[in-house]
């Protein structure tokens, strides 16, 4: 629990939170779904801010992709039926594989999960990383102006530093929110770009149970253009990790031309040639060697999957353009 906590604020617009976020006297954090923060053992937070009379719990597309707001839970996101086609339900899969609990799923949310990162230990994490998500984040912002004295037509006051309050907004890629996102800075949505229409994904994972969290998971997308793999995208996280993508291999088999499913070992190769430098962490769970091995036979199904899926939805769209 937070035993040091002195205020809790229930705020009714961004801006409110954003000076409350921006106190340097006050070490104040956002509440989101509570489910990670109300357990925490941290002495140093005395204030929090509950976002949920923020409108920020939306899912909405346009010609970019799909917007999500940063409120959205992840019971929502199962729920939401433009998630169960887009990136072939990749979104809504992982939002269901991050918790067994429903009651949980109804409460954690995405801006939530995001800024939590490797201790949400939410699959959710690893798709929105494959997918090239990017994060938006907002901050109070101070600037400061010399004003001239005006002309003999206009005469004004001449003032030297006033300070204008505003807001200021930025994109962040998924993967680097946790190096790149400041202390006062508020997730407000995410954006994840729309996939070509023959694309494909897949999501596996490993873990003691059904239920349990995954000691490792990967998430995939292939984009198939005249037989040829176009754009391929592989991460893999788990369990009190950050996701990370697999450059080596996306670049080994971007360009080439699509493999024929029955030759296994020519995807077996690049996987081996590509992870070379993946050297995951350990923990309590699984040790650093096992999720390494274990990644190569995780990496190589859900690519094998990804590309097959791909694969399907080329020739069906195909015919259908015919």
């Amino acid at each position: 629990m937070l035993s040091e906590l002195i205020e809790y604020h229930w705020a009714e617009n961004i801006d409110d939170v954003l000076l409350l976020l921006g106190r340097l006297d006050v070490k104040t954090v956002p509440l989101a779904g509570g489910t990670y923060l109300l357990g925490l053992q941290d002495d140093s937070i005395e204030a929090v801010v509950d976002l949920r009379d923020l409108e920020l719990a939306s899912i909405s597309e346009d010609a970019r992709g799909i917007h999500i707001g940063a409120m959205t839970t992840l019971q929502q996101m199962v729920d939401e039926p433009l998630l169960r086609d887009f990136a072939t339900g990749l979104l809504a899969r992982s939002a269901y594989a991050s918790s067994s609990s429903r009651l949980i799923r109804n409460s954690a949310t995405i801006g939530g999960t995001i800024a939590t990162g490797g201790a949400s230990q939410a699959d959710l994490l690893t798709a929105l990383v494959a997918l090239e998500a990017e994060v938006v984040v907002r901050s109070g912002s101070k600037s400061q102006i010399d004003l001239s004295g005006g002309t003999y037509d206009r005469p004004g006051l001449a003032l030297s530093g006033v300070v204008y309050k505003g807001k200021q907004e930025r994109r962040i890629p998924c993967q680097e929110v946790a190096i790149e996102r400041r202390p006062a800075e508020l997730i407000v949505e995410v954006i994840v770009p729309r996939p070509a229409l023959s694309s494909g994904t897949s999501l596996m994972r490993v873990s003691r149970t059904a239920a349990d969290v995954a000691l490792l998971n990967a998430a995939a997308l292939v984009e198939i253009e005249d037989k040829v793999y176009r754009k391929v995208r592989l991460a893999l996280g788990g369990a009190s990790m950050e996701p990370v993508r697999l450059y080596g291999v996306e670049q080994l088999l971007e360009g080439q031309p699509i493999m024929n499913p029955l030759n296994s070992q020519r995807l077996l190769t690049t996987l081996q040639e590509g992870m070379t430098m993946f050297r995951p962490p350990a923990d309590v769970r699984a040790s650093s060697s096992y999720r390494r091995v274990s990644g190569m036979g995780l990496a190589y199904r859900a690519l094998e999957e990804a590309m097959n899926v791909a694969s399907w939805r080329g020739m069906v769209s195909s015919e259908r353009g015919g």
